[in-house]
């Protein structure tokens, strides 16, 4: 950014999207601890819930594939906007909810609602602040957005019992059409224009999905796909569904004692985003810090599937050392930004996260569909074994993941395309 350009202003921006991002995070992950009332209200079955958990992320990572284009040409500012309020609707659809089709549907609706919210934030990024800030502010971002997260643990367990989990989320909807409305008023794509400069749009007067080419037929692309597919999707298949009824059922805890240790996997992730974006940007290289944190997921995500009976304080561990590990995915952001050309990078960013979010889906869906292979007791609580084997077979495929990533290449600041 140009010195000529206000720096308050550029942090009033990402302050705004920070705010954005805390919704969208809390939109995500906003079915764990309320998965029992879901269950009574809605007479789901395992394998529902599971879809219901995955139907946020089915919708937003199909919507992930014209969105990189929408955010090159049409600008974030717009796409953002536009689609909180598609999101808020949705949400108000999801509260009146009878049955599980129309569950189902408003689920999707809010997942299209949130499609743009952190690749729309990146792509403003690249034009408001250095490329060397941008692994840290992305840390910095995703570090504040899982206060969206926190605040779907305990705090959403307080709100719903007040008012009930429908009345909660008819105020959530609320407060993302406000800021929708914020979002559009004050935000701006790049900064003013100088006399005799080109413009900040650049992108070649090809047709929209040429950059979508470009992107599906590179050969480094596909070896970070895999990893951001099973990392992210293996963290919130344990935050976003699965972490509070294996608490409850396998160590017996309450609604109430499940979302507190819940808690530790979104605080974790605040601790280690601008830890890993921080360190990769001092070192100016993507790939030693995700293959050391990616490497340590491994074996705190597999532990999961073992019988260890821990007491309190070593769930809390457990669970923290999860997110601040998992965090560690979030630097393949800066990995794809740097492997293709600026005019492009809304396309790469979203093409990229339109895999991060459907392996949210699938390993949430897929874990309803193993763990309903075992009949749940008559006070409804499903055996260790079920669990185990719907951890297990995710930590295998993360495992697959991260080998196929070792052979990816490094990236840095001064090595991007231009």
């Amino acid at each position: 950014m140009k010195s000529s350009f206000s720096p308050y202003y550029r942090w009033c921006i990402f302050a705004l999207c920070a705010i954005m991002y805390i919704i969208s995070q809390f939109w995500r992950v906003s079915n764990a601890v309320i998965a029992g009332d879901l269950i009574h209200d809605l007479n789901l079955s395992s394998e529902n819930l599971g879809l219901l958990g995955g139907a946020f992320f089915y919708s937003f990572g199909l919507a992930q594939l014209p969105m990189g284009p929408l955010l090159d040409r049409i600008g974030p500012r717009v796409v953002i906007s536009l689609l909180a309020c598609i999101g808020a609707a949705s949400a108000i659809v999801f509260a009146l909810s009878n049955n599980v089709a129309m569950a189902v549907l408003a689920r999707a609706g809010i997942g299209i609602g949130m499609a743009a919210m952190l690749m729309g934030s990146y792509k403003i990024f690249t034009t408001w602040f250095l490329p060397h800030e941008f692994a840290t502010l992305s840390g910095m971002l995703v570090s504040i957005g899982y206060l969206g997260a926190i605040g779907a643990t305990t705090p959403l367990v307080w709100l719903s019992d007040t008012f009930g989990w429908r009345g909660a989320f008819i105020c959530m909807a609320a407060i993302t059409l406000l800021m929708a409305a914020t979002i559009y008023l004050v935000v701006r794509d790049h900064p003013p224009q100088k006399a005799g400069t080109l413009p900040h749009t650049s992108t070649p007067t090809t047709d929209i999905f040429s950059g979508l080419r470009t992107v599906f037929s590179s050969g480094p692309f596909w070896r970070l796909v895999p990893l951001a597919f099973a990392s992210y999707g293996a963290l919130i298949s344990v935050q976003g569904l699965w972490g509070g009824p294996y608490l409850m059922h396998t160590y017996g805890l309450n609604k109430a004692a499940a979302s507190t240790i819940l808690l530790a996997i979104p605080i974790g992730v605040i601790c280690g985003s601008p830890l890993w974006g921080h360190w990769s940007d001092k070192l100016v290289r993507r790939k030693l810090p995700i293959l050391l944190g990616q490497g340590a997921m491994l074996l705190v995500f597999s532990s999961l599937a073992m019988d260890m009976q821990l007491p309190h304080w070593g769930l809390l561990l457990q669970f923290w050392l999860l997110g601040l590990t998992g965090a560690s995915s979030f630097v393949l952001y800066a990995q794809v930004k740097e492997t293709f050309p600026l005019f492009i990078v809304g396309t790469a960013l979203t093409a990229l996260n339109f895999f991060v979010v459907m392996g949210a889906a699938m390993f949430q869906h897929m874990m309803g569909i193993i763990i309903a292979n075992w009949q749940p007791s008559v006070t409804g609580t499903l055996p260790f074994a079920a669990y185990q084997w719907g951890f297990g077979v995710s930590a295998a495929l993360l495992a697959m993941a991260l080998t196929i990533y070792i052979g990816s290449r490094d990236t840095g600041p001064e090595l991007t395309p231009s």
